[in-house]
């Protein structure tokens, strides 16, 4: 219960060597139906999409993909051979494979830019392994789960039944501990607060703005109030300047804020391992929490506003337009 779907993984060391040179990295076998159904990809992964890669796998059973800098590295092209020996368990075997796509990042592969050729992962048909090599080893199984889904009573059951699992992972798990840490509370607990603080001085500074600009041309507006200018026509000149206002706020911050975010946040991504830099970061911009922030500022227009009239209602004309009175 509370499974989605499931696909078997396997791993394995394997040695390739092209053209006089001892590659070293990983075989990873996949089920080339299920694979798509519980992996995780981006679309800067590879130049095709999942399915294309896999739908490659599927044309020829001993199909390979390899990492693109590999391609241009050793002047490979779609179709050539390649051949590779993998260690199953206690026993190797060798396979013959043909490339038949490339890819940039692949899931659970962590490059290392400065030793390109090393860690390499090859991604092909795990029942064209286990064919070679005349025997299953073991291997991994994904599972893509629902809400409802608890790792540990999917495990419990599974040896209930009789499946030898020899131990399991949850990746919910890890996300939780990684986001219950304290520095990455303390972080984003900081820009919270610092974000709220700074609208509530927008705010703030928005209406007081209004209001004393109010006061400082009550004589201008109360000697439009005298040359005829009705109740409708003062809104309608004091709601298009605070428009004005707002809306070049808005449009200036909104651009700065996602140039800045496009040029600054992939830059954000340190460390020393591999891991810390894959997969690189993707600026995504929440624009619903955007629009929630413009609907608090149309909010504070409306109020503005409103006050504004209230004021201006209450202006005794006489004394704004009085020869000499400071108001």
């Amino acid at each position: 219960d509370g499974v989605l779907a499931a696909a078997r993984i396997g791993r394995y060391p394997v040695h390739i060597r092209l053209s006089g040179n001892n590659l070293r990295g990983d075989f990873v076998g996949v089920d080339r139906l299920d694979y798509g159904r519980v992996s995780y990809w981006r679309s800067d992964f590879a130049s095709a999409p999942l399915g294309t890669l896999m739908n490659a796998l599927a044309v020829a059973s001993d199909g390979v993909l390899i990492p693109e800098p590999l391609m241009s590295q050793y002047g490979l092209r779609i179709g050539d051979p390649i051949i590779g020996r993998v260690s199953v368990g206690e026993g190797s075997a060798e396979l013959k494979m043909r490339v038949v796509g490339t890819f940039r990042l692949w899931p659970g592969w962590y490059p290392n830019p400065k030793k390109p050729n090393e860690g390499l992962v090859f991604v092909g048909n795990l029942d064209y392994l286990f064919e070679m090599a005349g025997w299953q080893a073991p291997y991994r199984v994904w599972l893509k789960l629902d809400d409802s889904g608890s790792v540990p009573l999917i495990a419990q059951g599974l040896n209930d039944k009789g499946f030898n699992l020899v131990r399991y992972e949850s990746v919910k798990a890890q996300i939780e501990y990684e986001q219950g840490r304290p520095e990455r509370q303390g972080l984003f607990g900081m820009l919270s607060v610092g974000f709220v603080a700074a609208a509530l001085l927008t705010v703030l500074g928005f209406f007081l703005y209004s209001v004393f600009s109010f006061r400082r041309r009550l004589i201008e507006l109360g000697v439009l109030r005298a040359i005829g200018f009705s109740a409708l026509q003062m809104a309608g000149f004091l709601g298009w300047e605070l428009l004005l206002l707002l809306g070049m706020g808005i449009a200036v911050g909104t651009a700065l804020g996602v140039l800045a975010s496009r040029v600054y946040i992939p830059f954000m991504q340190v460390g020393t391992s591999s891991e810390v830099s894959t997969v690189p970061f993707q600026v995504m911009i929440a624009w619903s929490d955007i629009f929630a922030i413009y609907a608090l500022f149309g909010g504070l227009f409306v109020v503005a506003l409103l006050v504004l009239l209230v004021l201006m209602m209450r202006m005794k004309v006489f004394q704004a337009v009085k020869l000499g009175e400071s108001l």
